[in-house]
């Protein structure tokens, strides 16, 4: 099992819970579970930077090269979707034989 699959599964349940903490609450939470990783956030937006169809993107790298991802369209929807897990690029080994 990955680090982002640890990550998106406990999120994704801190997600149903209310939040009572501070705005980075969850970052603490994989902290104190000793997950070495870094918090990435950024937009995405296809023309305009101004335009309405943007998407905003968080996403969490761990040691071991995998990611915990989720998106958030300002102008649709509740909010931010749950979290997804990514493995981590395969390293392909040359084959010297």
């Amino acid at each position: 099992m990955f680090d982002a699959e640890i990550a998106a599964t406990l999120l994704n349940r801190w997600d149903r819970k209310p939040a009572r903490a501070g705005r980075d609450a969850y970052l603490n939470l994989l902290r104190e579970g000793n997950l070495d990783f870094t918090h990435q956030l950024g937009r995405v937006s296809v023309g305009e930077a101004a335009d309405d169809s943007a998407l905003n993107i968080e996403s969490l790298v761990f040691v071991d090269g995998s990611r915990a991802v989720r998106i958030e369209a300002p102008d649709q929807g509740p909010g931010w979707t749950r979290w997804a897990a990514f493995e981590p690029p395969s390293v392909l080994v040359p084959d010297f034989a």
